[in-house]
């Protein structure tokens, strides 16, 4: 930096300096009276002819307000307050012309002849020196005390006036976007005084309710309210309607329109008071809910003409629940109301049937825990219907609360179920029917094909043949139908006991055999002897077995070997059965332990079959404890598994231990 005798230093701190000066705003501007008020008896105070409120920036000195001098600036280098900027006391010059800083100074040696300088540097409490409040004689002198602290206090009054001539300018632009606010809103919004007079409305209100603000002006707030309305206090005077008032205070009311209809709103009261003060008076927003009850109807109606009841169902984080949102149709289901369950749903699980009522809370428990949907099939005792079957369907949500919701809906199935129950003792009455008459037919074409009537001749043989097939198909037929109508109803009785493994298997293959020799087809038993025990039903086990062995069979290639194989792991054995056909094609994997499913259904299949073998098998499984499930890729066979608890379990002296494995068959 240039040092030439006379030429002022920056202060250490000038890029800050200059970012507080500008934040002033005040460079540039018009005079202001307040400010010619303050130099002119700076002058008068001092007895000088010159006096200058002098701000500094970064190439001149610019006055905001001047007496005895026509500049309105001049540079910064040799600008006397730039230097008194540089200190936090009175800058004080008795004669120029014996100072070598300013005896060759323009300032001095020319107009306006400065032979006399004293400045109070203008402190923004910051650290920051903005300015100077001076005064300048032409001739020499030497200000007194009570000058000096008169000229203090007249700088520390001009700070403050560009204090608050900067809070007035941000309290201008803060109300004016309070006012675009205001008038721009979407919302209706009203100021009332403490009594609940309006003294202000938006637009909003006009579109929301009607009223030009003329009408509603100096008016009580409870004119927007219907006539007998309840909804506020019936006196707006304060106390009343200060209890109304208060931070994230809400109420859903009904506004009253011009025309004279209600209006749905969402209205918010809040205190208006400075800080640490008593309300000035209130605002009043009313957000339109006429939206959400036009939603509400046309949910309502689509919801009437559903088959079933529409729901939301809420679980607390403490284990209570509600119903948010109902339909109508709950009536129909429970016989309760919407109302009654919005708070508790206790009363909707006081409806089901006793029995049935700890596994819907275990399906729901199952859902909340897994996030899956819930699905459930359940009986409810209707106050005035009687005992009803009912499902229902919904999907879990998590809120961000710790709630879960789900959205979902529940059917009448009564009749479902009794037509279920027609057609299940139907097909049980047939098929009674039909064992006798058929045992016989299939027993009669048996003994005469094998020769009991004497020989047959050629011509009849193939028919008698293909007839004896055919019945002895159709009683497998009626005794699968007859198995699913016991284990539907419950009627199949299983007698539990302690089997070893090994001699049912070993016995299975024996038995299945000469099925599988129809296919060209050999079992084969893999792993080492096991001594497992299992409780089970034996009939009942190798009536599944024989079903597995023998779809193996029955879709393995010509001249290929069924594995069924023996994994133990801990306290459960499972037993696989592995052919290497086609696999069960992917659309059909889904539906393979259902009712009738056949992954070939097409009048010409080539492979026979019910298609309750395995809904049978599955059925017969779990109620033994015990799981049935199955592995396959196309193309690549399949392995269908069942797994049982084992009661005891240890290898065989003459077979090394079997290694621990993970199920892989």
């Amino acid at each position: 930096m240039n040092r030439r005798p006379g030429l002022p230093p920056a202060p250490r701190n000038e890029p800050s300096r200059l970012a507080a000066l500008l934040a002033f705003e005040v460079l540039d501007t018009p005079a202001e009276q307040m400010f010619d008020t303050i130099t002119a008896l700076a002058a008068q105070i001092c007895g000088t002819p010159i006096a200058l409120i002098s701000l500094i920036d970064a190439e001149r000195q610019w006055f905001k307000s001047r007496v005895g001098l026509d500049a309105s600036e001049t540079p910064r280098e040799i600008a006397f307050c730039a230097h008194a900027i540089n200190g936090d006391n009175l800058f004080e010059v008795d004669d120029t012309l014996l100072d070598p800083r300013f005896c060759a100074n323009p300032l001095v040696t020319g107009d306006p002849d400065i032979r006399f300088y004293a400045g109070i540097p203008l402190s923004d409490g910051q650290g920051h020196n903005l300015g100077t409040l001076c005064v300048i004689d032409r001739q020499p002198r030497h200000l007194n005390d009570e000058q000096r602290h008169a000229l203090r206090l007249l700088a520390e009054q001009t700070m403050q006036l560009f204090e608050l001539r900067l809070q007035a300018r941000l309290q201008r632009e803060q109300a004016a976007l309070h006012k675009a606010m205001f008038r721009s809103a979407g919302n209706a919004v009203l100021v009332t005084d403490l009594q609940g007079l309006i003294q202000q409305t938006s637009p909003g209100v006009a579109t929301l309710l009607g009223y030009n603000p003329e009408q509603l002006q100096g008016q009580p707030l409870e004119l927007l309210l219907p006539q007998n309305s309840d909804q506020l206090p019936d006196d707006p005077q304060q106390p009343q309607l200060a209890t109304l008032a208060g931070e994230g205070q809400v109420h859903e009311v009904q506004l009253r329109h011009s025309n004279g209809h209600s209006v749905p709103v969402l209205l918010t009261l809040a205190p208006i008071s400075l800080e640490a003060q008593a309300p000035m008076g209130y605002l009043c927003i009313a957000h339109d809910l006429s939206d959400r009850e036009e939603a509400l109807q046309r949910l309502h109606k689509v919801a009437a003409h559903l088959p079933g009841m529409v729901y939301q169902f809420v679980q607390r984080a403490d284990g209570s629940s509600y119903f948010p949102y109902v339909s109508q149709a709950i009536e129909q289901l429970y016989g309760l109301t919407p109302e009654a369950v919005r708070e508790d749903a206790r009363s909707v699980f006081a409806r089901i049937y006793p029995d049935d009522l700890p596994a819907v809370r275990e399906s729901v428990a199952l859902s909340a825990a897994s996030l899956q949907p819930w699905y459930c099939e359940y009986r409810v005792l209707h106050p005035q219907r009687g005992l009803l079957w009912v499902e229902g369907r919904s999907t879990p949500q998590r809120l961000d609360n710790g709630e879960i919701i789900w959205h979902g809906f529940i059917n009448d199935i009564s009749e479902r179920k009794h037509m279920e129950r027609l057609k299940g003792e139907f097909v049980s009455t047939v098929s009674h029917e039909l064992r006798t008459p058929l045992t016989a037919i299939a027993g009669s074409l048996g003994l005469i094909n094998g020769g009991a009537l004497g020989q047959v001749p050629q011509a009849m043989a193939e028919m008698l043949s293909i007839a004896e097939q055919n019945s002895q198909r159709l009683n497998l037929l009626i005794n699968d139908l007859l198995d699913m109508e016991k284990l539907v109803a419950g009627k199949m009785l299983l007698e539990l006991q302690n089997e070893a493994l090994q001699p049912l298997l070993e016995q299975a293959i024996q038995e299945n055999q000469p099925y599988a020799d129809r296919y060209h087809v050999q079992f084969k038993l893999h792993g080492p002897t096991t001594q497992a025990v299992v409780h089970v039903d034996k009939l009942r086990l190798a009536q599944v077995l024989a079903n597995l062995l023998s779809n193996a069979a029955k879709f393995s290639p010509r001249d290929q070997v069924v594995d069924v194989g023996v994994q133990q792991h801990e306290a459960r054995i499972r037993i696989s059965v592995t052919d290497h056909g086609a696999g069960v094609p992917e659309n059909f994997q889904t539906r393979i332990f259902s009712k009738f499913s056949q992954a070939d259904a097409t009048d010409t299949r080539q492979k026979g079959g019910t298609g309750l073998g395995l809904a049978i098998s599955k059925e017969i499984i779990e109620r033994m404890g015990g799981h049935i499930g199955f592995e396959s890729v196309t193309g690549h066979g399949a392995t269908f598994w069942i797994e049982l608890d084992t009661l005891a379990q240890e290898a065989t002296p003459e077979s090394p231990s079997q290694p621990e494995n993970t199920w892989n068959a």
